[in-house]
């Protein structure tokens, strides 16, 4: 028997191709469990353990630098520089003066960030806490300390207040629909991985290939499900050479090897009145008593392979069973394979391109 490692034997893309078309399912099932599951942490994060709901005031101010004296200082602050500066004493302090007591400087600190500046000479500044109105008070109060602030350091000559806004709730769960996306195409991907991996390990029986690679036996035809004629035919023809000369031979099903009792079994498939058969036959049923054994070592066996799942290892007990036996087998039929995949791997009704 040739090597029974069958995921040695190469990638067929046309049979990956189709097998694969059949998994769609899979796919499209991983991707939508991946995006509820994605969306749905994602919003358990954000909006269920997140807390009480945030308020936030935006403001923008006008940032005047003495060019005239310092040159192009504006080159040294950006965005970054701005949001650490907001935080530090020299800001703070002014902005406490303007706050009712009973806030404190950590939470001025905490609550103050600074956005992304397009414009270097202009600073959106937000705050946000869990009160609306702490929000647009700690937001009033840096109108008045940023006012003092620009007119007392190096390399400002003023800061004012364009813009303030009232406190706006802030919304949450807004990008669920991108936490959907990113879980749908992961769970794709994860679906489409774990569908190659089981692939790569599958040694199920789609065409004849498949079990004259792995076995070095000859399959001499293939019944499918409608009965292709065009194959039927071909199945006849080789049946009639190959066992041209034999009064008897024993045929026996690899489906029973697993116990399955297949809906096209051996008998059913040569009794049919559309399949000619030349010499008699008999079916053997396994496991093989000592009689039926002797029988099949003068005649020889002619194996009936289930198409699809399972086949390949159902196959591969089989005829391990009967190289322990010293039992020829002849050849091989496989029956019930499924007319659209051969149509679609072949390219031609009829089962051949």
């Amino acid at each position: 028997m040739k090597d029974e490692k069958f995921w040695r034997e190469g990638m067929d893309g046309k049979r990956f191709a189709l097998c694969s078309f059949r998994r769609l399912w899979l796919f499209g099932a991983a991707g939508i469990l991946g995006a509820a599951v994605s969306a749905g942490l994602y919003l358990l994060i954000t909006v269920a353990l997140a807390g009480p709901p945030e308020y936030q005031v935006f403001s923008q101010y006008r940032i005047y630098f003495d060019s005239e004296k310092y040159g192009e200082i504006q080159d040294y602050y950006n965005a970054y520089t701005w949001g650490e500066i907001m935080k530090t004493d020299e800001v703070v302090d002014y902005v406490m003066e303007a706050l009712p007591e009973g806030i404190t400087k950590e939470q001025v600190k905490a609550s103050v960030s600074v956005g992304a500046m397009n414009d270097v000479k202009i600073m959106p500044l937000t705050i946000t806490t869990q009160d609306p109105e702490l929000s647009e008070t700690i937001a009033e109060a840096y109108v008045y300390g940023l006012d003092r602030f620009g007119h007392s350091i190096e390399g400002l000559s003023g800061m004012d207040c364009w813009l303030l806004e009232d406190a706006q709730e802030v919304p949450r769960g807004t990008k669920a629909g991108n936490a959907a996306l990113l879980g749908l195409i992961l769970g794709v991907a994860a679906g489409f991985f774990a569908w190659l991996i089981w692939y790569c390990l599958d040694d199920s029986i789609y065409l004849e290939a498949d079990f004259e690679n792995r076995y070095g036996i000859p399959v001499l035809g293939v019944l499918t499900e409608k009965r292709d004629a065009f194959l039927q035919k071909e199945l006849e023809t080789a049946l009639a050479v190959r066992l041209k000369g034999q009064e008897c031979v024993c045929v026996v099903d690899a489906a029973q090897t697993a116990g399955r009792k297949e809906s096209a079994s051996a008998g059913s498939c040569l009794t049919d009145e559309s399949v000619k058969i030349s010499p008699e036959w008999e079916e053997c049923l396994w496991p093989f008593d000592e009689g039926a054994a002797e029988r099949m070592r003068r005649s020889g066996v002619l194996l009936m392979l289930p198409w699809g799942k399972g086949s390949g290892r159902m196959a591969g007990r089989l005829v391990n069973g009967l190289e322990k036996l010293e039992v020829p087998v002849v050849g091989a039929v496989i029956y019930g394979a499924k007319d659209g995949f051969l149509r679609a791997y072949y390219g031609k009704k009829g089962g051949r391109a």
